[in-house]
């Protein structure tokens, strides 16, 4: 039995072995590494290793008999080069990408299709992430990427929540006080955060506190709700896995670049940017987000951290309490 098999390899972990293991025990197997520019034009950045590097790795496997490479995701040229009898993939694979031209090519050419378990807690991505985690310096991500931007720069990429923003507005109206900065990416592209953008700009706000990321450092992926007694919760790191799950497709980078730009807005809720750090319930009074002149945030971030008023956390979190006086 002819097999094959496909991915990145980037830093070759256990997840990777698991799933080619698993391919290699089925037939005879074929190993299919995107190329460095595939990666980039997928993810939004270079993988760490190049190709020839990811390469080496997979053929000294033993149990690997050809490797070959690629750099469109639409596997299926491949398909018919290669004939396989099973393609084996992570069970992810259906949500990373519209898999319909795949998935009808390999029903009409009887090729089956078999979907193995992602191994929990292990990625390249997490690996990137624990290594970026080891030498933090919390101090210094504040400084560089806390702003205060202006309204007319930010641009969305995402439909706002009508419901959410009616009461976003009440609440910040009542307190007087915005308190989480939104997420934007170096282009201003507002990756998490449309609600609050809206209200803001409803509430006639000049400047936006955001927390600015490159997109190669975040992790894009298809969101997950949990529906249970008619209430929906987003997949976060805050939230329970409770009721009916209900996955949406993974759009790339540039997906999101192509919204913020042509004004087609993505559904409210179907992406989720995962961000390395985050920076939560920072008070900034109303009256320096509508005031002509744009707020000292440096300043403020200053006296916050000098006090102790910021608590750090091992998990990429950052707290700042909301309780103190914001003058």
């Amino acid at each position: 039995m002819r097999v094959y098999t496909t991915g990145v390899f980037d830093i070759l972990h256990r997840g990777h072995l698991n799933i080619l293991t698993q391919a290699a025990a089925l037939g005879e197997l074929t190993v299919g590494i995107m190329s460095d520019q595939g990666v980039e034009d997928t993810k939004g950045a270079r993988p760490i290793l190049s190709l020839e590097e990811r390469d080496a790795q997979i053929r000294s496997l033993p149990f690997v008999a050809e490797v070959i490479h690629y750099t469109d995701v639409d596997q299926r040229a491949n398909y018919a080069a290669l004939r396989p009898d099973i393609v084996v993939q992570g069970d992810d694979w259906l949500f990373s990408a519209d898999r319909t031209p795949a998935l009808n090519f390999l029903r009409d050419n009887g090729i089956r299709l078999v979907l193995l378990p992602r191994t929990q807690g292990i990625s390249t991505t997490e690996i990137r992430k624990r290594v970026e985690r080891s030498r933090r310096r919390d101090e210094q991500f504040l400084r560089e990427r806390l702003r205060m931007v202006p309204m007319a720069e930010l641009k969305r990429y995402e439909a706002f929540d009508e419901a959410k923003v009616d009461k976003l507005i009440a609440k910040i109206h009542a307190d007087g006080t915005f308190f989480n900065p939104i997420s934007v990416v170096r282009e201003m592209i507002v990756i998490d955060g449309a609600n609050r953008l809206e209200a803001l700009r409803r509430l006639d706000a000049r400047h936006v506190p955001c927390v600015v990321y490159d997109y190669s450092e975040i992790d894009l992926l298809g969101n997950v709700h949990f529906i249970n007694n008619g209430v929906t919760t987003r997949l976060s790191e805050f939230s329970r896995e409770v009721g009916e799950r209900i996955e949406f497709p993974r759009r790339s980078p540039q997906d999101i670049r192509a919204a913020a730009e042509s004004g087609k807005m993505i559904p409210n809720g179907e992406t989720f940017h995962r961000v390395p750090q985050s920076v939560i319930r920072f008070p900034i009074p109303m009256s320096a987000l509508t005031s002509p002149t744009a707020f000292d945030l440096a300043g403020y971030l200053e006296r916050r951290i000098a006090s102790g008023q910021i608590r750090f956390y091992q998990s990429g979190v950052y707290v700042c309490d909301e309780w103190q006086d914001a003058g």
